[in-house]
């Protein structure tokens, strides 16, 4: 299962010998998008940027947080862990969005693909 949610998302397994095309590569969701897709607290693209950048610099066990200050929601990534898969690297973290009172929190996962993008792989992202 995981190797087929890798190849949707542009990440290639090793033992694959695969092109991918910009067709494939434009239905990649970027780590965060899949945060908020059924209620009205959908990232931005600059609370994407943001995610992409929380993602590729913070150390394990790190709390990120930031307020959109257009929406008015609020964003806090906690990192988990890293692994890997081939050599691609991944990460588990929390996401949690903060709408006036509610909260919602959804823990995921995401691979770096070679374009150096973070990319969901969680199972919230096969709503395409």
């Amino acid at each position: 299962m995981l190797v087929n949610k890798l190849l949707r998302y542009g990440i290639v397994p090793l033992a694959s010998f695969g092109i991918l095309t910009s067709t494939e590569a434009s239905l990649d969701l970027l780590a965060g998008v899949e945060a908020g897709i059924e209620t009205d607290t959908s990232m931005t693209s600059s609370d994407l940027e943001q995610t992409q950048q929380v993602l590729s610099t913070e150390a394990v066990g790190s709390r990120h947080y930031w307020v959109n200050e257009n929406t008015g929601n609020a964003y806090e990534i906690i990192i988990d862990h890293n692994y890997s898969y081939g050599h691609y690297p991944c990460l588990a973290y929390e996401l949690s969005i903060t709408k006036g009172n509610f909260t919602e929190t959804k823990s995921l996962d995401a691979c770096k693909n070679s374009s150096g993008q973070w990319i969901s792989i969680t199972p919230a992202a096969t709503a395409l």
